[in-house]
């Protein structure tokens, strides 16, 4: 999930557990803890894939966060001697916000490396919620909201309290959501024999994004929750399971294949080889695609990986429109 959502989880779960014995303070302990795995991220990668694929990493894996939660827990409480007065939850407070955090990217589409270094497969995902939902980002932060402003009355916690339990119901009903369109999905004869992933579009739990693979063929189109048109704006293609005259597949490379736990193509224009996740974006326009390989006089050469530039409108393109579409009446 965005930055601003992670903080405001953090905050919230702080607000609830910390916040009647220490006050306000507590959302900002739990904001700026929620925000420490995304760290990551601001590790120099020089490769444009695996600077992709390795956030989510070492600091989203539950093993290290419930190591490092009580050095953290007691660095708190040398900067705000108020919360080590109660240590018990203050430690329990740092170990759900760091926890929550790596639950949370796991209902997102390209989940999360909650068991590094153990080798258990591609990230952990099930996709309940757009990487940006704004219905869920707002529900936890009128609960900060509630906690700051009211913080000399109880109801302000209590009131932080309930709208964390909805902010749960609502990841529930996303959960929810995706076993349906996934049952519906493999009813459907344009995906039978495929592998598949369903997700929900962006900013909202009513459309979704169904994606199915075979060693040389993709389908994708979107299907809604309030209706049982089927599977709307369906586009089917060839699909390429492997790069052309390459024997020695970059490692960055084989890493995607396997992040995108094979929801990938490999494709080629005017000699420049590429790959791409499928699971971002509409085709043939993905958010995630990287040239790696193009011809020369000696063959086909490795390049540094080259993640491909869109416009707005090649991003977006008619999706919003689609959606809107989907949601109307078949």
């Amino acid at each position: 999930m965005d930055s601003v959502t992670q903080f405001v989880l953090g905050a919230s779960i702080s607000g609830a557990l910390l916040g009647p014995r220490i006050g306000a303070k507590s959302l900002l302990i739990g904001g700026l803890v929620g925000t420490l795995p995304d760290l990551d991220s601001l590790i120099p990668i020089d490769d444009a894939i695996d600077s992709m694929t390795y956030h989510r990493g070492f600091s989203h894996s539950v093993f290290v966060q419930t190591a490092l939660s009580p050095v953290i827990a007691v660095v708190i409480g040398k900067i705000f001697p108020s919360s080590w007065a109660h240590k018990k939850i203050l430690f329990l407070t740092v170990w759900l916000v760091l926890i929550t955090h790596s639950l949370l990217d796991s209902l997102t589409t390209y989940g999360t490396q909650i068991f590094w270094p153990m080798d258990f497969g591609p990230p952990v995902a099930f996709p309940a919620v757009f990487i940006i939902d704004p219905i869920y980002t707002l529900l936890l932060i009128s609960g900060v909201f509630a906690v700051f402003f009211m913080r000399k009355r109880s109801g302000g916690f209590r009131t932080n309290q309930i709208v964390l339990a909805l902010s749960c119901a609502y990841l529930i009903a996303g959960l929810t959501g995706n076993l349906i369109i996934s049952d519906r999905v493999k009813a459907d004869p344009n995906f039978s024999d495929m592998r598949i992933h369903v997700q929900p579009t962006a900013f909202n739990l009513l459309v979704w994004q169904v994606t199915g693979v075979t060693d040389d063929r993709m389908a994708t189109g979107l299907m809604s929750l309030t209706n049982e048109c089927g599977v709307r704006h369906l586009v089917t293609a060839d699909r390429r399971n492997a790069p052309r005259d390459l024997d020695n597949i970059p490692a960055s490379v084989k890493r995607l294949e396997w992040f995108t736990n094979g929801f990938f193509t490999y494709g080629e224009i005017d000699g420049r080889q590429s790959i791409s996740d499928l699971r971002m974006g509409f085709y043939p326009n993905y958010a995630f695609s990287f040239n790696f390989a193009e011809d020369s006089d000696e063959g086909v050469v490795v390049i540094p990986p080259e993640r491909i530039s869109l416009t707005y409108e090649e991003r977006a393109g008619d999706m919003f429109r689609y959606m809107a579409d989907t949601l109307n009446s078949c």
